[in-house]
């Protein structure tokens, strides 16, 4: 199934709202605006740091449509000129004003740090290594960025290893490749699991037609088993995840699969075509909505903050990642593949 998804682009969507709705809980909460007066405290951090793994799901849908942009591709060059031009050229705007501004805004590690550790955090961070490797990550969100760009690399090298295999010890190869990159990297097993839907074909398609398989039940089952994992060790929470992967991959295949209803309204189509600009963009929109509500509004009880700064936060939030949209993604973006595009017909895929 490579044919365009509205389900998918919908899920896209709705992941994005639901981690924008997250940092609009979460940021409040660590800055202390409900200070200890929060009665069930826990319980309401619990369920909205759950959100947080709308991140997996964006995970399995990078899984599904990266290994079917992988197999059509007429070259492995024009693979990679597609993935990089789709992560970089927005994700490289937020990047470059955010250490330009940083700081002078005392924003968190560029405050006060002197040129070579500036330099040093441009050039890792501009390439997204610090979530695969122990390094200052300073755009707090583009960790998952970096998992993605490792998500590529491994995909290219176990195509290339899978061509030179029998079907039998390719399918081993990877198979061992892909579980010692999940015990290394734990939040990438959703990967794994969104390209096994896409692998699976029509049995994943006779999965998703299960009408047992709620989505509305299974998606909060499976944001509540991953916040518990993350908030155990490395073993337990391997494990956790090793359920989760079971759970995401019959859940996923029913949001691919299925009606999807809601995933196939208009606003969920918008959310998901402006969904990439709209995570990487928001946290600016997060940081304006907090200084505007904590200059007004600083007296008023926290929770009328809280909503305060979400009526403010999200429609700026979206003129910034409808702009984005237009002019990086699809304009920029569609000039440069255009460009480079038929030139990355060298290696054979």
């Amino acid at each position: 199934m490579t044919d365009y998804n509205r389900n998918l682009n919908g899920l896209r969507g709705l992941c994005a709202l639901l981690v924008f709705l997250r940092h609009i809980w979460g940021g409040p909460r660590l800055e202390g605006w409900w200070g200890d007066g929060l009665p069930d405290a826990a319980l309401f951090d619990f369920l909205f740091d759950s959100l947080q793994c709308a991140v997996e799901i964006f995970f399995m849908i990078s899984g599904f449509l990266i290994t079917a942009s992988l197999l059509r591709a007429p070259t492995i060059g024009h693979f990679a000129i597609h993935r990089i031009l789709r992560i970089f050229p927005v994700f490289l705007a937020t990047h470059c004003i955010l250490f330009g501004l940083g700081p002078v805004l005392h924003y968190k590690l560029l405050d006060g740090i002197d040129g070579r550790e500036w330099l040093w955090l441009f050039t890792t961070n501009g390439l997204l290594l610090p979530g695969l490797f122990n390094i200052p990550l300073v755009q707090t969100n583009a960790w998952s960025l970096s998992y993605e760009v490792g998500f590529y690399v491994f995909s290219v090298m176990a195509y290339r290893l899978g061509r030179h295999l029998p079907p039998g010890p390719r399918i081993l190869a990877i198979t061992l490749a892909t579980l010692v990159g999940c015990f290394l990297y734990t939040r990438g097993v959703f990967f794994a699991a969104g390209a096994l839907v896409f692998l699976l074909g029509d049995r994943a398609r006779l999965i998703g037609r299960q009408r047992w398989l709620v989505p509305a039940i299974l998606l909060p089952a499976l944001f509540t088993l991953l916040q518990a994992a993350l908030r155990l060790p490395i073993a337990e929470m391997r494990a956790g995840y090793a359920a989760g992967f079971f759970i995401g991959v019959a859940l996923f295949a029913r949001l691919v699969h299925g009606r999807g209803r809601l995933l196939r309204t208009r606003p969920m189509q918008y959310l998901g075509d402006i969904s990439y600009s709209f995570y990487l963009w928001h946290p600016f929109a997060y940081f304006v909505g907090k200084k505007l509500v904590r200059s007004v509004a600083s007296g008023l009880p926290p929770a009328v903050q809280v909503a305060f700064l979400f009526l403010v936060t999200l429609p700026v939030a979206l003129a910034i990642s409808h702009a984005s949209y237009r002019l990086i993604e699809r304009a920029a973006t569609g000039a440069l593949r255009r460009r480079l595009e038929p030139r990355a017909a060298v290696t054979p895929a």
